[in-house]
């Protein structure tokens, strides 16, 4: 054995040892960066469970899903058209329950209030 193939295994263990502390540091980081990331995720959900965002859809929902802000916008525009007749009120009601932005219940309720009136 020369002292070029114990220059070479010197090389060899070094380069190995390198990747070794490399590797080691990559994985401390990524968990880090990890542990770092579900303590932001837990403090978003515990915000989000304390304030929770209002939010609409357009696909069809159920009336426990419904949010507040929708459903005052439906009685808004039909505050709107409080001039017309009962038969366009109920016709735009009619329309709002087709495309998905009042439930069978609230249409029921508010088809029952115009034709009190």
């Amino acid at each position: 054995m020369g002292t070029s193939d114990i220059v070479f295994i010197v090389v060899v263990i070094a380069i190995i040892v390198a990747l070794i502390i490399w590797i080691a540091t990559i994985f401390a980081r990524a968990k880090r960066m990890s542990g770092a990331s579900d303590a932001l995720l837990a403090v978003q959900l515990e915000e989000l469970a304390a304030n929770p965002p209002t939010t609409t859809s357009n696909g069809p929902q159920v009336s426990g899903e419904r949010s507040e802000p929708v459903m005052t916008a439906g009685e808004n525009s039909l505050k709107a058209g409080a001039a017309s007749t009962k038969e366009g009120r109920l016709t735009e009601l009619s329309e709002l329950h087709a495309g998905g932005l009042i439930s069978d219940d609230e249409l029921a309720t508010a088809r029952a209030k115009i034709l009190a009136e």
